[in-house]
This record gives structure tokens, C-alpha cells and sequence, in this order.
């Protein structure tokens, strides 16, 4: 496993995202929301696997509770959780220290807002919220998830976010258009990716797409092609892609079941790294994808 510093901690960098464990969730998804005795066995064979950081979110069903029964006791975890603005506005004291009963913790290693709505209206009582938090050891560091680049602007410029976690994939490449990466470098932000696989997307195939996906059956035909050329697989050339460019950040993956975690881990130990002529062809290639692809919410 490859690990980053950040402030003096060493972060895994491929890190479990586990929205899974308490939704069902991803297009590609077959196998459904896992049960506590399959999401205590992936836990395990990750954790085994020197992977040391999680994101989950109360909005993700139950999946605080169901990681707090599996991490158990174990040690050396960077455990991080999302409220939504509006949650976070009305109480974010009380809503911390539910995430902290349901994950059975005493301090969050990141706190991120689910959504950007509060860095629009952002006020010295925020400020305030974050600062008792992390005064009270309830959190260490704070953070937003963000949608596009206005919200990424504010998280910039936001000296309180510490943590900005980003969309970044093969089809949605705004994170090199707008140099997330280099600028949240220079402000020492941690880059945190979500969607490399952009829920599942890439492992359908372009037959099954439903129809308000129609417009994604060139490009993926397209990246398919070039898994085949580059004789890799459809996940670990979308992994390659993102850990190739962003090499300073986090990397978010997620799994219905505990092949997928042996796969993905697998997969990514023994990764392929991309040079920069194929790197840029790859951009090139990509570089025009219509959002209503690349943006879930928009599906």
C-alpha cells in the first residue's frame, strides 16, 4: 500500500469509501446494501491490508453505525464523516457527537460538509462551530465536499477548510481544466478524490446503459478501447488515470462485496503507472465530455 503525509500523519492513500454499507448504491451495483457479518469481513481484509482511512457520512443510511460495530477496536484508523449544511447550521455540536456514538469514537480525524450551500453564506458563528470542535478534540481538521468550480473557489479560500474532497475521473477532468490539484497544494489542502470509477460507469457495458445515460455510449466505447490497448482492466486504468495525476492525494473507493475490496486493492498494488504521453492522450481524448455524463446529478 502507498501512503501520503499530511501534517504528520500517514495516510493510506487508497482510502474505503462506504456510503455501501448503508445504501444501495452505484449503477453497476447488483449485489445490493452488504450485511454487518460481510462489511465486518471486508473491515478486516482492508485493515489487514494497511488501509487506515474511511469516509462515511449520516447521510449514508446507517454506514456509521455499521463501520463503528466493524472497526471495533482497531487502532491507527483516520476515520471521516459529512454532515450536510443544513445540519451542520442548526447543530453541529449535537450532530458530531451523534456521528461520534454512531461510529463509537471520541474525535472525527475530518469533519466535511456534505454540500458547499454554507461556504455561499459562510459567518463568524461557523467559524466558531469549527473552532469549539476541533477545541474539543471532537474533530481534527475540517472540510467541504465540493460539486464544481465555485465551490471550489470558496473552499479555497476558506481558511477554516482544511479538506476538500473532488470528483475527478477519466470522463470528469476539471480537477487539471481548473488545477484543483496544484492550488489546493500551495493553500496545504488536502485533496481528497471521489467518483474514479463515476459510480460504476465505467464496468457497464454500452448495450445496458438505461436511456438517460444514451450519450455516454461513444465515450465509453472509447475507454473501453483503451483499456484493451493498454492491457490493463477497465478499473485499473480509471484508477491509473487518477492516482497517476493526482499523486499527492486521496483516492476513494468503494465496495459492494469482499471480492471487490481483494480486487481493488489488488488491482492497485500492483498498478501500472501511466507515463505522461499516455497521460495526455488520455486527457485529449476525454477532454469534451457532456456533464450530463460526467455529473451523477444530472442522471
Amino acid at each position: 500500500m502507498r501512503f501520503i503525509e499530511y501534517r504528520g500523519d500517514r495516510i493510506s492513500k487508497l482510502s474505503l469509501g462506504t456510503v455501501q454499507f448503508g445504501l444501495d448504491y452505484g449503477i453497476a451495483n447488483r449485489s445490493g446494501q452488504p450485511n454487518q457479518k460481510n462489511v465486518n469481513k471486508i473491515i478486516e481484509y482492508v485493515y489487514k491490508n494497511e488501509i487506515n482511512c474511511f469516509d462515511t457520512a449520516q447521510a449514508y443510511g446507517n454506514s456509521e453505525e455499521v463501520l463503528g460495530r466493524a472497526i471495533g477496536d482497531k487502532s491507527e484508523l483516520f476515520i471521516i464523516s459529512k454532515l450536510k449544511s443544513d445540519i451542520f447550521k442548526k447543530d453541529a455540536n449535537k450532530s458530531v457527537e451523534l456521528s461520534l456514538k454512531n461510529l463509537n469514537l471520541t474525535s472525527l480525524y475530518a469533519l466535511l460538509l456534505h454540500d458547499s450551500e454554507l461556504l455561499f453564506n459562510w459567518s463568524e458563528e461557523y467559524a466558531v462551530a469549527v473552532e469549539e470542535l476541533k477545541k474539543s478534540q471532537k474533530i481534527k481538521y475540517f472540510g467541504v465536499s465540493i460539486y464544481d468550480n465555485r465551490d471550489f473557489e470558496l473552499a479555497l479560500e476558506n481558511r477554516h477548510i482544511e479538506f476538500i474532497q473532488i470528483p475527478f475521473n477519466i470522463f470528469d477532468q476539471r480537477a487539471i481544466t481548473e488545477r484543483w490539484l496544484q492550488r489546493a497544494k500551495k493553500y496545504n489542502k488536502l485533496i481528497f478524490i471521489r467518483s474514479i470509477f463515476l459510480q460504476g460507469l465505467f464496468f457497464m457495458e454500452e448495450s445496458k446503459l438505461p436511456k438517460n445515460l444514451e450519450k455516454a455510449k461513444k465515450p465509453l466505447k472509447v475507454f473501453i478501447e483503451y483499456a484493451k490497448n493498454q492491457n490493463m482492466s477497465r478499473g485499473e486504468l480509471a484508477l491509473s488515470f487518477v492516482d497517476s495525476v493526482a499523486t499527492e492525494s486521496l483516492l476513494l473507493f468503494g465496495c459492494d462485496n469482499l471480492e471487490q475490496a481483494q480486487e481493488n486493492i489488488n488491482s492497485y498494488n500492483q498498478l501500472k503507472k501511466l507515463d505522461t504521453e499516455i497521460i495526455n492522450e488520455i486527457t485529449k481524448s476525454f477532454k469534451n465530455i457532456d456533464e450530463q455524463i460526467y455529473n451523477p446529478t444530472k442522471w
